[in-house]
């Protein structure tokens, strides 16, 4: 169903490509795929989490968040296919500002800042269809995963290690994972609720106009004593 164009990004994880698909009525539409990496198909916890990621995605919609359209698997591979959004991450703006040795402007900063709380607010808030609180929390707000799109609309992506309290969706306790530098001091500590993303989009807020990152820590993935909650 889906005809890959180009890659687009590459990590540890998987490769994102466009794609072009076709609807009912044979019109094409871009999406991105995210396929998994050969040697991660066959890790179940790595699996369950983009089960998770999707699960998330389908019940959000919000014109801030990009959307999940499926969660696959096609000649044993695992693939996500989700909204492209022709834009660029805001990782890679501020590398562009940091060039130029240009902060970006502060009307700029601020719109971002308040499209992504809406993002957040939308995922904070959300119900199930019996209106229990699902508590998500992104737990990965920085800026690489959030995408400024050529007509100015900013998008959250990447809810893969999101925590919900909806019953299939599970993170492993325990585990922290995101990037210290945007972390909450409490959720190194073990205590994780949406305050924790509200946190990280401050620190962002300082870096979009400061054009320097309050704090400094790179990625992280791993066990750590606290039990789960």
């Amino acid at each position: 169903r889906y005809h890959l164009l180009d890659r687009i990004a590459f990590g540890g994880m998987a490769e994102i490509y466009r794609a072009k698909t076709f609807d009912s009525s044979g019109h094409a539409h871009l999406v991105a795929v995210k396929r998994v990496l050969a040697h991660l198909a066959e890790d179940d916890d790595f699996i369950q989490m983009l089960v998770d990621e999707a699960k998330i995605a389908s019940i959000l919609r919000h014109g801030n968040i990009a959307r999940v359209y499926e969660f696959a698997r096609a000649g044993g591979e695992y693939f996500i296919a989700m909204e492209h959004v022709d834009g660029k991450d805001t990782r890679t703006i501020l590398e562009r500002c940091r060039q130029k040795k240009k902060p970006m402007p502060p009307e700029h900063a601020a719109y971002v800042a308040a499209e992504v709380a809406s993002a957040l607010h939308a995922a904070h808030t959300a119900v199930d269809s019996t209106r229990r609180p699902l508590r998500i929390v992104h737990r990965d707000v920085s800026p690489s995963n959030i995408i400024v799109a050529e007509g100015g609309t900013v998008k959250l992506i990447d809810f893969g290690i999101a925590k919900a309290s909806a019953a299939g969706m599970q993170t492993q306790s325990g585990t922290i994972k995101g990037k210290f530098g945007y972390m909450a001091p409490e959720y190194i500590a073990g205590r994780i609720d949406a305050r924790a993303d509200l946190f990280a989009l401050g620190v962002i807020s300082h870096e979009l106009l400061t054009n320097r990152p309050l704090f400094t820590g790179g990625d992280v993935s791993r066990q750590t004593p606290f039990p789960a909650e």
